[in-house]
């Protein structure tokens, strides 16, 4: 995984989120504090936005949140793990306990989405899925998102 689109500094552990929206807004603070975004409302609403069109809820618990926006300064990943499970109208209807967060810019988006499919692909293995949602050593759990063949 590149360095720069995901670190161990881009893992999360939201211990107050207990609806979908504060998590998007968790998700959007994160990514700003971060320097990823340059206006974190306008991201939180992408995120909104997004999710109007489809959901996000992948399955398994797991979700991947993400817009392409002119506030996105840079590609990046973002594992979020909440404490308590989100309600999300996920694909399996289940509640979201892990979010992979992206940051999308609008220029440069089509390799940016290569990692939404990538990390669509991965989470197929069970051994991945099993891995995000069960550790919560941030160094074990960086070893694993550098699974994904991003360069």
């Amino acid at each position: 995984m590149n360095k720069a689109v995901f670190n161990q500094d881009h893992i999360l552990f939201d211990q107050t989120s207990t609806t979908q929206e504060e998590a998007f807004k968790s998700i959007a603070k994160f990514a700003y504090e971060s320097g990823f975004v340059s206006d974190e409302q306008l991201y939180f609403e992408g995120l909104k936005a997004r999710e109007q069109e489809a959901t996000t809820g992948f399955k398994d618990h797991i979700a991947i949140p993400h817009c392409k926006s002119s506030v996105n300064k840079k590609p990046g990943l973002f594992l979020i793990k909440f404490e308590q499970a989100i309600p999300w109208n996920a694909l399996d209807q289940k509640p979201v306990k892990v979010a992979f967060g992206l940051t999308i810019p609008e220029e440069g988006a089509t390799e940016h989405l290569k990692l939404l499919s990538l990390i669509a692909r991965k989470l197929i293995d069970q051994d991945f899925r099993a891995g995000v949602l069960e550790q919560d050593d941030p160094a074990v759990l960086a070893e694993i998102i550098n699974q994904i063949d991003f360069k």
